[in-house]
């Protein structure tokens, strides 16, 4: 006979984000101009205009969109290489309760038992579009090419019907597939024109962090130090910063700076608050203390390599952006 435990994956971890470069790495690009997206019957041009309109970081507008290319960073070039909606059809069978196939008639009773039910064969439609545009950033002044890519976004819809249709009949969607595929492929384009801005402009990302939830079991805390950090970290959990962070200082006062598992939340609250510097200071000198926990060792390694690169990549999306 053996036991079987049951580990719980869950950890408490707190959501943060950091600011990222644009994609066009050899030069700033703020205002910008439009030349008309060829083969454009889904509105692509006008889509990425409102994108670039509207890209917003820290309540600022990141571009200025002009008609005239005359004094531009950059022109927007492109082309739709194919929007596209196909249909497949098929069918999926249900058992028709109000239809008996074969029945037993008992004669004792004078009742009919079902022995088998009918199927009914219910028409669906599986739908699948698809839309590949080109985009191009080109520096009019010098007419090369800062940034290129090509988006391929598809979209899955499976619809079934009420009624039977025949395979010789036209199924609904077929009658009004000209307006489907306009207005799905429309999206598709606008979620490519919304791809492509964040592709040149800086964007915030947003990742999970683990929390360290418990001290460790040793000679330098208390059972009061114990549940101080673990009200600490339902704070963190709820993301009341604050007060987790006025408990985490008092506590690495009262352990003069000795306790890594501190040091490390306090680290996750100024990064949480954009002060990488800051949280930066406190994973290396979390580090420098005795850690027991491998898992720790690798969080904390972890932390100090992510806010290095956050830090320079918040230099150059700010140089970007001013």
């Amino acid at each position: 006979m053996f036991t079987i435990f049951l580990f719980s994956a869950c950890t408490s971890k707190i959501t943060i984000k950091a600011l990222e470069p644009s994609k066009v790495s050899s030069q700033k690009v703020n205002v910008v101009a439009i030349s008309n997206i060829r083969n454009d019957n889904l509105n692509q041009t006008q889509s990425i205009a409102n994108a670039i309109s509207n890209k917003v970081i820290d309540n600022k507008r990141v571009f200025t969109l002009q008609n005239n290319p005359i004094g531009v960073d950059a022109i927007v070039n492109g082309e739709i290489i194919n929007s596209s909606a196909n249909y497949d059809v098929y069918y999926e069978e249900e058992i028709d309760y109000s239809r008996c196939r074969y029945f037993r008639y008992d004669e004792r009773t004078r009742t009919k038992q079902c022995l088998q039910y009918d199927i009914k064969y219910i028409p669906c439609e599986s739908k699948y579009y698809n839309v590949t545009t080109a985009l191009s950033l080109v520096n009019p002044n010098t007419n090369t090419v800062i940034f290129s890519k090509t988006y391929d976004k598809s979209s899955k819809d499976n619809v079934c019907y009420d009624r039977y249709f025949s395979y010789s009949r036209v199924f609904p969607s077929h009658l009004n597939a000209q307006n489907d595929s306009f207005k799905v492929n429309s999206q598709i384009a606008f979620e490519i024109a919304r791809d492509f801005v964040n592709d040149i402009s800086p964007n915030y990302i947003y990742f999970n962090v683990e929390i360290i939830e418990e001290l460790a079991s040793n000679n330098l805390y208390t059972s009061s130090h114990k549940d101080r950090f673990k009200t600490a970290v339902s704070y963190l959990e709820n993301s009341q910063f604050e007060v987790a962070l006025d408990i985490l200082k008092n506590l690495d006062i009262e352990l003069n700076g000795k306790s890594y598992e501190v040091a490390y939340n306090l680290g996750l609250i100024f990064e949480a608050n954009d002060d990488l510097e800051i949280s930066n200071k406190l994973y290396l000198a979390a580090k420098e203390l005795t850690i027991t926990d491998l898992k720790h060792r690798n969080l904390i390694d972890y932390a100090i390599n992510r806010t290095n690169l956050n830090i320079q990549n918040k230099i150059k999306a700010k140089s970007q952006l001013n």
